[in-house]
């Protein structure tokens, strides 16, 4: 396990929620967060609570763990079932949910390792991506209003020459403006400009 790893543990029985959370505190590097229902932990997702891997309880009063399923931000909260015997039926429903895998109760930590791996695995994954997206952005919004225009045209499969005509510019001043699009951005290939456009949605302005 890595440092600086979270665990929510979502339970409305008090006993296995201690039982359960007692265990994966015993993990380096983890720190726990417990919440007895769906409702407050998909609350404190909402506002903020630290990404992390969420053991959720199927059968709960209020929202169960099905029904909570489809409220998660499954990329920042990636969900392992924890089921009592006889729900089979509906940890298989939870998986086709979007949980990372389902486990039976009573369970050992060692059985819990394999699923924890891959769901934090998959947590990294989703969070570099985040924060290159949140780079991306960054770095498009150094761009001027007419930088877009120009970058959202050449998105649309324009020539230099036909962005000219279209802007009422002529093709040097849409070069001129291609370079300082690539500066920006710092990339070394207009081909990763476009790259970085299409991925933030860029559009033409108006």
């Amino acid at each position: 396990m890595k440092m600086s790893r979270t665990i929510h543990v979502v339970d409305d029985d008090d006993l296995a929620r201690d039982v359960i959370s007692s265990l994966v505190a015993t993990l380096p590097g983890v720190s726990v967060s417990t919440w007895d229902s769906a409702e407050r932990f998909l609350g404190a997702a909402r506002d903020g609570a630290a990404p992390g891997v969420v053991l959720l309880d199927l059968n709960m009063p209020g929202l169960s763990g099905n029904e909570a399923l489809r409220a998660f931000d499954h990329r920042r909260f990636p969900a392992i079932i924890v089921s009592g015997q006889g729900q089979i039926t509906s940890a298989v429903e939870a998986l086709k949910r979007g949980a990372i895998d389902f486990i039976e109760k009573p369970f050992t930590l060692e059985k819990l390792l394999g699923p924890l791996k891959i769901a934090f695995d998959l947590l990294d994954r989703n969070l570099a991506e985040e924060r290159q997206s949140d780079r991306d952005r960054d770095r498009l919004e150094t761009l001027s209003e007419r930088e877009v225009e120009i970058l959202a045209l050449l998105v649309d499969g324009m020539t230099n020459r036909e962005v000219a005509e279209k802007l009422g510019l002529s093709v040097r001043t849409v070069e001129s403006h291609r370079a300082r699009i690539m500066l920006k951005l710092d990339v070394a290939s207009f081909a990763e400009a476009i790259r970085l456009a299409v991925l933030a949605g860029i559009e033409t302005p108006g």
